[in-house]
């Protein structure tokens, strides 16, 4: 393996302005060559978006912006190691750190990401009443603006205003406060709430409802809240048609986006990746999104001794896409929607792959071909062309991509004081989540699929936990019923079918501030065995059974509370 160490190319530790375009440079130069090792020494290196190339992508899950530059452009790349030693990467601005794409064999590992002007800010509550909130802001690290009644943030390239609103951590667990719930304001919801900003002081804001909402009951004076002011547009990792890549031993403090998310991407290994509160800065806050999302990956996910706290939404989602058909041309071709609006742009697959054909009512599938042509009309359209004539295409079904249903391993992980829920399994490869800790708000395991809102598929086959403890999870019922759960969004069952098929819970720790343990609709199989149930004080219960079941078919348990 060849050694690039980047000093000789210019790139050096402390350097403010050329350091994006002196990598850039090196990465063209070198984009031919395998069986590589780049390599960063100790120190802090700056990426500024000013001379990055530019790409026009279309992330999944994330707010629609479609041009992004780029610092890391591993495009085409094969057989490529980059690793640092107490190496810290500080990104500013609007950028995307690493694009590894259309890749074989990438491994990272061995430093550090932040971002020097964080997407979110956050105050602490002074004090509260029913209709007002003043807020303590510290204006050096967090600069802001009030402007005609609003509050405004200054980041690196201009002002951002307050977009989707607040949440409330729990300053004590540095997590979300019991039964809380995201708070915005002056928006077109129906949960915001009106409301005035105005300057009460040195680094002081003070917040007046304006129409009939008060403040929740559970916010306090000490708490902090987290001030959301910049779309999720910038993942520190997007991985696209890809196969063997690597992450290990990195830390990431913060990105405008999830800290990984990969699509049609096969074998992924994720190792010691800890998505961590800043040890000195002590935000509240880490990804502004989920942790680790998976769209149509394939063959292998690992996902190994990691720590992964308080980003704005869930630690691990993987799943497809439901595609729904538009317009019916014939029985070989249909005209396909991407209906969710973080989806779009998305293509659904390649000539040679197989894809189902899905009753958006049962969630069954009806009939299944190979696809010969698949071409994207613009972002919100393709034109997908089957083999065979298939006797099932009807407008309102959903499409869906068979041929990436990817085996998954998360073993030795913590998932922690997070917004929502903790791991979001839809695949139907077999999952083993083993020896993980889990400390979530709402459910820590939920086992889903949709095809009338948020269209992530799939059905599961193979699910089983065993040897987890589970602390004091489901919290706040709008992000899950009980620390497991099984809610699949189909309207209609049909007699002896399931949507998912088998999920076994054993050996586990539940550590419950109430009765609830698993929630459980449109399930073939459920065992839950051998588990232990302690009964803790942390939160007042919430009412509920410990087995709330509907629709599954098979139930075989040891414990009856």
């Amino acid at each position: 393996m060849r050694q690039i160490h980047v000093r000789d190319y210019g790139i050096i530790p402390g350097d403010e302005k050329e350091t994006t375009l002196k990598l850039r440079k090196m990465l063209q130069e070198i984009r031919q060559e395998e069986n590589l090792e780049i390599r960063f020494e100790k120190g802090i290196y700056h990426f500024y978006p000013d001379y990055a190339g530019e790409k026009l992508l279309y992330i999944s899950n994330h707010d629609e912006d479609t041009i992004k530059k780029v610092a890391f452009d591993l495009s085409g790349m094969k057989q490529v190691k980059i690793s640092g030693t107490d190496t810290q990467f500080l990104f500013h601005t609007d950028i995307l750190p690493f694009h590894i794409d259309r890749c074989r064999e990438i491994c990272i590992e061995g430093i550090t990401i932040d971002y020097a002007r964080t997407g979110y800010s956050e105050g602490k509550i002074v004090k509260v009443t029913d209709k007002k909130m003043l807020l303590e802001i510290n204006r050096e690290e967090y600069p802001y603006r009030i402007i005609h009644g609003n509050i405004f943030f200054e980041e690196e390239n201009g002002l951002a205003e307050l977009y989707c609103g607040c949440l409330e951590m729990d300053a004590r667990r540095c997590a979300p406060v019991y039964r809380g719930r995201d708070i915005s304001f002056n928006k077109p919801y129906p949960s915001s709430y009106g409301a005035t900003f105005r300057e009460e002081g040195e680094n002081l804001v003070e917040i007046s409802l304006t129409g009939g909402q008060k403040f929740p009951e559970t916010s306090k004076s000490g708490n902090i809240l987290i001030l959301r002011h910049h779309w999720r547009t910038h993942p520190c990792f997007y991985l696209t048609d890809s196969a063997d890549v690597t992450l290990r031993h990195i830390t990431i403090y913060h990105c405008t986006g999830m800290a990984v998310i990969s699509q049609f991407t096969k074998n992924i290994t994720i190792e010691q990746v800890d998505i961590r509160r800043h040890p000195v800065k002590k935000r509240m806050f880490t990804a502004t999104a989920d942790g680790f999302h998976f769209v149509y990956a394939g063959g292998k996910i690992q996902i190994k001794d990691c720590l992964v706290e308080n980003q704005l939404d869930d630690p691990v989602n993987i799943h497809g896409i439901y595609g729904r058909i538009h317009k019916v041309l014939n029985k070989k071709e249909v005209i396909v929607e991407l209906v969710e609006g973080m989806q779009k742009g998305v293509k659904l697959g390649q000539p040679g792959e197989l894809f189902g054909i899905i009753d958006n009512r049962t969630m069954l599938e009806k009939e299944r071909a190979e696809v010969c042509e698949v071409t994207m009309l613009n972002k919100d359209f393709q034109y997908i062309a089957f083999r065979d004539e298939m006797e099932s295409l009807t407008q309102g079904f959903v499409v869906e991509n068979k041929s990436y249903a990817p085996d998954v391993l998360i073993e030795g992980c913590t998932f922690r004081n997070n917004r929502a829920r903790g791991l979001l399994l839809t695949t139907a490869g077999q999952v083993i989540v083993r020896k993980n800790r889990f400390e979530t708000p709402g459910a820590a395991i939920l086992i889903e699929g949709d095809s009338n809102y948020w269209f992530e598929s799939g059905a599961t086959k193979y699910i089983l936990l065993e040897e987890n403890e589970f602390i004091n999870c489901a919290y706040v019922p709008q992000w899950g019923s009980a620390p497991i759960q099984v809610s699949p969004s189909a309207g209609i069952w049909e007699e002896g079918q399931r949507y998912h098929q088998y999920l076994e819970v054993r050996k586990n720790l539940f550590r419950c501030f109430d009765n609830r343990l698993v929630y459980a609709v449109n399930l073939e199989t459920l065992i839950f065995q051998d588990n232990k149930i302690e009964k803790t004080d942390q939160f007042p219960p919430i009412a509920g059974e410990a087995f709330k079941l509907d629709g599954v078919l098979k139930f075989q348990t040891d414990y009856y509370g």
